[in-house]
């Protein structure tokens, strides 16, 4: 095993119907989405196996600013990065 590989967390994201997060469970608490700062997809690595993801940069009430992804194929969300 690579000791360099991570994988990101799944979390739990209640999200809108159009796919966007609403509330993000992080630290034990839910935590409402206050603004989308930005968004992007991604579809890579389809001659090994398929990947296609939402990306969100979202800013959370407290204070945090989050990456957050959801898993198109699987429909699961992943914690990407928290910035300090």
């Amino acid at each position: 095993m690579n000791k360099f590989a991570w994988q990101s967390p799944e979390v739990q994201v209640n999200e809108s119907v159009d796919h966007e997060p609403i509330d993000v469970f992080y630290e034990g608490r839910r935590r409402r989405v206050v603004r989308v700062l930005c968004r992007w997809r991604i579809a890579q690595e389809w001659w090994k196996r398929p990947v296609e993801r939402d990306y969100f940069r979202v800013s959370l009430e407290g204070g945090i600013i989050c990456e957050v992804f959801r898993d198109i194929s699987r429909g699961c969300w992943q914690m990407q990065r928290i910035y300090d």
